[in-house]
């Protein structure tokens, strides 16, 4: 055993060993650095402070490898189902001229965008993403995609039976009178579904977006916490209809609940996808290892781990596959989110202001 001039203690090798295992190591880690940054392991200090709106039960294990294959430490900061996404958006906006955070990992785009507009996020084009289509990562490398969550109509099932009788084909068809008071939705203003409605308002334009959502609150829409409220009042029948995401129904299947996912708009103007985003935090304090964990929650093998627990529904790599995703820029989603999702709100909860009959 030795010492070296900082008193860090280390081996010499006996002189019998071949230079060239350590050429082979170094050939690896040449190999493998453009994706995982495996150039060498983290010293123990070595630690990243993440944002994120991705399910902990998701986003833990996808952590902890990344740990295990780095060294380095990843403290998670998170918040609840009913404020995720836009809770922590507005806390990293906040937190602009001194930021905590050195990653963003959000479980959509919109409020990823907002954040890149607002001057939060800094510019880093990670090597993961080269393989990432540009409708899915920011022009100037403030951000990238991967893994598509998509947007389904969560549907009660008879336990008896596996046939739905009633006709849930289009967003559309939850105005219809059967369904009166059946029918949930979770706050406009939060999560996924902000999203949604904006792309609505930007897809058919402010009068018929704002009338479809006045036929919901006229047919007896329940407002509900969060997307996963929605599939769980589904799942035990409380309603029988609801806007929600695939995680959240295979959720309430896995726990057994009497729900499956119907993807709404096929023949029509499709179902909307929105990728999972990962961006680097301007002024960030751990820069190395936050560029590091970038590069994995982008990679190919993290995205195919969220279809594999069916977090994400679809590969922003392979395409929608066999269903019909909604056309629309996200970026111009963006700009029209909060009033959007604002309008929805006061519809739906029946608090809309009443225009003068010259208006």
């Amino acid at each position: 055993m030795h010492t070296d001039q900082n008193g860090r203690a280390f081996h010499l090798l006996p002189s019998s060993v071949s230079i060239r295992a350590p050429s082979v190591a170094l050939f690896f880690c040449l190999f493998f650095l453009p994706v995982y940054g495996c150039d060498r392991k983290a010293s123990a200090g070595d630690a990243v402070v993440l944002y994120t709106s991705v399910d902990e039960p998701v986003a833990r294990p996808i952590l902890d490898e990344f740990t295990k294959r780095t060294g380095i430490r990843v403290d998670v900061r998170t918040d609840t189902e009913a404020n995720k996404s836009a809770g922590l958006a507005a806390r990293l906006e906040a937190e602009k001229s001194n930021p905590k955070a050195d990653v963003w990992w959000g479980n959509e785009v919109f409020r990823t965008i907002r954040l890149a507009d607002a001057g939060v996020l800094a510019p880093y084009e990670s090597p993961s993403a080269k393989d990432v289509p540009e409708q899915f990562k920011d022009p100037s490398h403030l951000w990238a995609g991967s893994g598509l969550r998509v947007r389904v109509i969560a549907v009660h099932v008879d336990p008896k039976s596996d046939v739905n009788p009633l006709p849930n084909d289009s967003i559309q068809d939850l105005s219809r009178p059967e369904l009166k008071a059946r029918i949930a939705i979770a706050n406009p203003r939060a999560g996924t579904t902000s999203g949604h409605v904006a792309a609505l308002y930007v897809l058919w334009g402010d009068a018929k977006a704002a009338a479809f959502f006045r036929a919901l609150h006229d047919n007896g829409a329940k407002v509900l916490g969060g997307n996963g409220d929605v599939a769980a009042e589904v799942a035990k029948g409380t309603v029988w209809v609801g806007l929600t995401d695939n995680d959240d129904v295979d959720n309430m299947k896995r726990e057994g609940g009497a729900i499956r996912a119907v993807l709404p708009d096929q023949k029509t103007i499709g179902t909307l996808t929105i990728p999972c985003t990962a961006a680097w935090v301007a002024g960030a304090k751990h820069p190395d290892p936050a560029k590091k964990l970038i590069d994995y929650l982008l990679s190919a093998e993290v995205e195919k781990k969220l279809i594999e627990v069916k977090f994400a529904g679809a590969s922003v790599r392979a395409g929608a596959g066999d269903f019909k995703p909604m056309r629309v820029d996200y970026r111009e989603v963006s700009k029209v989110l909060d009033r959007a999702a604002n309008e929805a709100h006061a519809i739906l909860v029946g608090r809309e202001e009443k225009r003068g009959a010259g208006s």
